[in-house]
């Protein structure tokens, strides 16, 4: 079980049904789509580094999916977008916590997840549930309101 709580954290489900941070895969895809480098700081923490914006280390946990977490999912999803049955069909995810409410490097983390491991990111707070396009329309404001 994980020790990060839904509520404080990014839950980015997961396709894929193995636990495997592949490193260098996933910088090759942050640097190609998201201008941002990942390094491994520890076995279970990464170091994000965008192209602008300060760098920061975030931990990482995975877990199977809980009945909960597709709970607050389809009800994220009473809209119809489609994203509650894409979460239904992936059997792990990750856990990304965040270390304020705004945390862009938490946010640009769970974002290059959502597009490596095709899942949604649902944030449990609200709850809502979002794609990759609307994480990075968020990390498009936050570095607005940073920068205003």
């Amino acid at each position: 079980m994980a020790s990060t709580p839904r509520e404080t954290a990014y839950l980015v489900f997961a396709q894929a049904a193995d636990d495997h941070v592949d490193v260098p895969a996933w910088d090759a895809h942050a640097s190609r789509f998201f201008d941002t480098r990942l390094a491994a700081a520890t076995s279970a923490r990464l170091l994000v580094t965008p192209a602008s914006g300060a760098p920061g280390e975030r931990r990482v946990e995975v877990r199977p999916r809980e009945a909960e977490d597709l709970a607050l999912a389809e009800a994220a999803d009473a809209s119809g977008t489609g994203l509650a049955m894409l979460a239904r069909r992936c059997p792990r995810v990750w856990l990304v916590p965040r270390e304020a409410d705004a945390d862009a490097i938490a946010l640009r983390l769970a974002a290059i997840l959502a597009s490596v491991l095709l899942g949604p990111i649902l944030d449990a707070r609200g709850p809502e549930l979002f794609g990759v396009k609307t994480a990075r329309a968020k990390l498009a404001a936050m570095e607005w309101a940073a920068q205003n």
